[in-house]
């Protein structure tokens, strides 16, 4: 009889200064992460020396001997496939996988061409496969990995906008008159869940680690819905969310869940010189997040509990109590009950999931 697995997802990590000696709030977070049999994070910041900035809205990046410092965080496989890691171009890209690679953490969601970049990461837990792949939906331009171009995992997002004439008409220059429309290339998708369908053919539970949404706030973009279901039509058991920080709601689809946030888990970029404008953006991110466990047993997840977190002075992640606990089991409960799954409190200050 095969014992379930379980899984730890984190939230965003952007780390700037050294790890080790971690406080003992954040090492009891760590603690679980590496309790798991396997944990998946997204690792959203360049560590290196070198490279050139790429032309974005806000470049950021740690000493390349931060790396050094990460295995202390407990993650087995870590996504880049994310706006931030690609930060100072494919050279500092480079650096920051061989620095987390070389602490014996797994990397995905990068490489010299696309294929390469989707490709999955595998691993035994407890006698069964687990397999990883990477995407993003935010692409810098420059960065997306091509057949010709190393960079990250890419599924490119179209935005058009959609006018009301007849508010027009009476209300000409009202932002109200416009609506923002996205949805995923379609070559794409057929891509994307391709690869996802030949990596579930060659494990027993996938993961699809995924960089999508908006920066903060609780709303979740149109793309999102149907690039999920259709991820875990083509073999995904998992759609592991992250970009917001800031907790966005939890669903379903086919009796497998969806986690569209997972928020904040290490957020020391806010710390780092910046204009105005990103500063201001900067103030509206949300510290909160949470670690979710799930027991995996069989084709479904047999529980799936939360740690609520938040981050302390050095931005570190440390358990949610008081106030912040219920604001964050609030949060979840409101945002995710829409979409198909029920949040609600259980022993130890934990947050349970069920489908609806």
């Amino acid at each position: 009889m095969t014992m379930p697995i379980r899984i730890a997802l984190s939230g965003d990590i952007l780390p700037t200064r050294p790890l080790h000696s971690p406080p003992a709030s954040a090492e009891a977070i760590y603690g679980l992460v590496r309790g798991a049999d396997f944990s998946v994070g997204n690792f959203e910041m360049a560590t290196t020396d070198r490279g050139t900035r790429v032309q974005k809205l806000l470049n950021i990046r740690a000493p390349a001997r931060l790396a050094a410092d990460v295995p202390v965080l407990g993650f087995d496989v870590l996504t880049l496939a994310n706006n931030h890691a690609v930060d100072y171009g494919w050279e500092g890209l480079a650096d920051t996988r061989a620095g987390l690679t070389a602490g014996g953490i797994a990397v995905v969601g990068v490489g010299e061409s696309r294929e390469m970049a989707a490709a999955p990461h595998f691993a035994v837990a407890n006698g069964r496969r687990v397999g990883v792949i990477a995407f993003s939906c935010l692409t810098p331009t420059g960065m997306s990995a091509a057949d010709d171009r190393p960079g990250l995992s890419p599924i490119h997002v179209e935005t058009s906008y959609e006018i009301d004439p007849w508010y027009q008409m009476e209300e000409p220059g009202d932002i109200s008159v416009v609506k923002v429309r996205t949805r995923v290339r379609d070559d794409d998708l057929a891509w994307a869940c391709a690869a996802v369908k030949r990596a579930r053919a060659q494990c027993d539970m996938l993961i699809v680690t995924i960089h999508w949404g908006f920066g903060s706030g609780e709303e979740i973009a149109e793309y999102q819905h149907p690039l999920g279901r259709a991820l875990i039509e083509a073999g995904a058991d998992i759609i592991h969310g992250h970009h917001p920080h800031a907790i966005h709601g939890i669903g379903f689809h086919a009796g497998k869940p969806i986690f569209f946030s997972a928020g904040t888990f290490i957020g020391q970029q806010i710390f780092l010189p910046a204009g105005a404008q990103v500063q201001a953006l900067w103030a509206g991110m949300s510290p909160d997040g949470y670690l979710a466990m799930l027991d995996w047993d069989g084709d479904v997840a047999s529980s799936i509990r939360l740690h609520p977190t938040t981050v302390d002075a050095e931005r570190l992640p440390m358990a949610a109590d008081g106030d912040v606990a219920v604001r964050i089991a609030e949060r979840l409960a409101r945002l995710s009950e829409p979409l198909g799954a029920i949040v609600r409190p259980a022993s130890g200050g934990l947050l349970e999931v069920l489908p609806a």
